[in-house]
């Protein structure tokens, strides 16, 4: 009796042992595989910070007081934080937060699903840039100027739904968007449909072809609709800011032209905007238009992929120069009889010196003159911006 019982007593010692032994190396187990599935996913997650500060001086019609002097201003331009992550095989996300963007807010840019895994289409659900304008779908860190062209027709971010397809020779892209309420449309909810179709046919490195075609119906159902522009400086005033006009439609129409060789690139759009009003006398058509060009003083050329710039990699461990100019306008086309807007027209030179210390530092200068016909504030104003533009 007494054996028997030493022998189960025995057996449970032996149990109780290998049990735990077993209970720690599962948990060992699945520890050390949660950490590394954690640690694959934290690889796989692209996360990037974009910085711009930047310093200007201005007068004229750039300033509230018309005045001989100069105010002067500086600001944290941009900052934007992004991540993009993959999900599984075909589908990945991204997520883009501008955090204090001269105004102490904080604002979701961009907040997408996208699926790869069609021959035709790529799709992508959420919201993003719609596609229209070769320098709007330019990523701004990888622009020749501070601001954007003095065409105030490109269209931002909205909430919708696109299909897509790009490889090196052509690009298309079709979709549907939720109007959101902004500084030219007084209110949101009605709905956009907006395409843009690109094809280089000459594409090499440092040597291509861009042609570009792109357009937008908006529906705004009666809401109120402006033009307005700060001519390419931001903290500046909005010098152009036409009065509301109730509007139907809007048809927006683009045409985009982009020539690389080597240090050598040309670009130009010309953009139109029928506005029609609810009330047809009130109907009005602008246009919008620029050339520019640039240089490399160094060994380098502007990068070129599926139908937009991409960023500068300076080919000498000293960086990159390169110089800049810009033509650009904006004018008032036919205005309505009972249109209270008066016809414009904006014309903007601009000369800009980039300096690429590497990848991720940019230094940017450009000096802007303006001339203007049709506007109550001046007739002429002039700008010297700085910008420092930090990529981590």
């Amino acid at each position: 009796m007494c054996k028997r019982s030493a022998a189960i007593t025995i057996s449970a010692t032996l149990f109780s042992g290998f049990y735990a032994a077993s209970t720690c190396s599962l948990e060992t187990k699945y520890t050390y595989t949660g950490v590394k599935a954690l640690t694959h996913f934290a690889q796989s997650v692209d996360a990037s910070l974009k910085i711009n500060l930047d310093a200007n001086r201005f007068k004229g019609i750039y300033d509230n007081v018309q005045q001989d002097d100069y105010t002067y201003d500086s600001q944290l331009r941009r900052a934007r934080l992004t991540f993009k992550v993959p999900i599984i095989k075909n589908w990945s996300s991204k997520l883009g937060v501008a955090i204090n963007e001269g105004d102490d807010t904080y604002e979701i840019k961009d907040l997408y699903l996208r699926y790869r895994g069609f021959d035709i289409a790529d799709i992508k659900v959420g919201k993003f840039k719609e596609p229209f304008g070769l320098e709007n779908l330019t990523s701004s860190a990888n622009h020749l100027f501070t601001e954007r062209s003095l065409s105030t027709l490109a269209i931002g971010r909205n909430k919708g739904i696109s299909l897509s397809k790009a490889n090196s020779k052509y690009s298309w892209n079709v979709g549907a968007y939720d109007i959101q309420k902004n500084g030219k449309v007084k209110a949101g909810g009605n709905k956009a449909y907006t395409a843009r179709a690109t094809f280089s046919p000459t594409n090499t490195i440092a040597n291509y072809h861009h042609i570009g075609l792109a357009y937008s119906k908006r529906d705004l159902q009666g809401a109120e609709y402006e033009i307005k522009t700060n001519g390419g400086v931001d903290n500046a005033i909005n010098f152009v800011d036409t009065k509301n006009i109730a509007t139907d439609t809007i048809e927006k129409y683009g045409l985009e032209l982009a020539w690389v060789r080597g240090p050598l690139s040309l670009q130009s759009e010309l953009q139109r905007l029928q506005l029609n009003a609810t009330n047809a006398l009130e109907n009005a058509t602008y246009e919008g238009y620029y050339g520019q060009l640039s240089y490399f003083l160094t060994n380098d050329y502007r990068p070129y992929k599926k139908g937009r710039f991409s960023k500068v990699k300076p080919s000498s461990a000293k960086g990159s120069w390169e110089v800049t100019l810009r033509k650009g306008n904006l004018k008032s086309v036919d205005i309505g009889i009972e249109n209270n807007n008066s016809d414009i027209r904006v014309a903007s030179t601009v000369l800009g010196l980039n300096y690429y210390h590497n990848k991720n530092l940019k230094f940017m200068l450009n000096s802007i003159d303006t001339k203007t016909i049709g506007l109550e504030n001046g007739n002429t104003g002039s700008a010297l911006s700085l910008r420092v533009q930090i990529r981590i």
